[in-house]
């Protein structure tokens, strides 16, 4: 980061990011909150934040236009996530406002199960074999091609939430009839067994910088 001085948005509808928000004002940021009002008394780093803005719930378009009235004051920076789930709602106000950072494509290969998995397959790296679940006729050639176990896993959950093991196909149709109108937001994969590992990374210029791998 150079010497200039930034005005940084950091958004969360989480009780998340105190060390970055401590991090980015130590660095000579003007380092504004904007988060839920549910977590006005949560134990925010105070020191390091210039001011706050609450929501009552995220609502994009109220959200939109409540920061495009604090523009007309304040000439925003950047635009920071510090939880997971907000990437793609900071994506989409980035795109709105033309603010540098990754916008809703790039932001989906972070968050969507499926973005991701089509994503490293087209790049050369292997995963298990996995479909959509937009028609019928490609789940059916799936589930005759691909032996179970399978897993059906929500595209845009964190961690194993919402995941199902699945043994047969006639199973495998139970529950997707069971998902009705919301199957679009689901995937199915082979069951890979054995052990688990997850990695917290960051890249920069197209170089590791620094990684962390942990057993879950």
């Amino acid at each position: 980061m150079n010497n200039e001085t930034k005005n940084f948005l950091c958004i969360s509808t989480y009780f998340k990011g105190q060390d970055f928000l401590k991090q980015c004002k130590a660095e000579g940021n003007t380092v504004f909150l904007l988060t839920k009002q549910s977590l006005e008394y949560e134990a925010w780093p105070w020191e390091s934040i210039d001011d706050v803005f609450y929501i009552e719930k995220w609502n994009i378009e109220d959200v939109i236009k409540g920061i495009a009235y604090k523009f007309r004051t304040i000439k925003f920076d950047r635009f920071i996530a510090l939880d997971d789930f907000d990437v793609e709602k900071v994506a989409r106000l980035r795109e709105h406002f033309r603010m540098p950072g990754m916008g809703s494509t790039t932001a989906h290969y972070f968050r969507d199960k499926l973005a991701m998995r089509i994503k490293a397959k087209e790049e050369g790296i292997n995963v298990p074999a996995f479909t959509d679940l937009f028609t019928n006729d490609g789940i059916n050639a799936y589930a005759d091609s691909v032996s179970p176990p399978w897993l059906i896993k929500p595209r845009m959950e964190a961690s194993a939430t919402g995941i199902r093991k699945i043994h047969s196909k006639e199973e495998l149709w139970d529950v997707v009839n069971s998902l009705g109108d919301e199957r679009d937001h689901y995937l199915l994969e082979k069951f890979a067994p054995g052990d688990v590992y997850h990695v917290d990374g960051l890249n920069s210029s197209g170089k590791v910088v620094c990684s962390k791998a942990s057993n879950i």
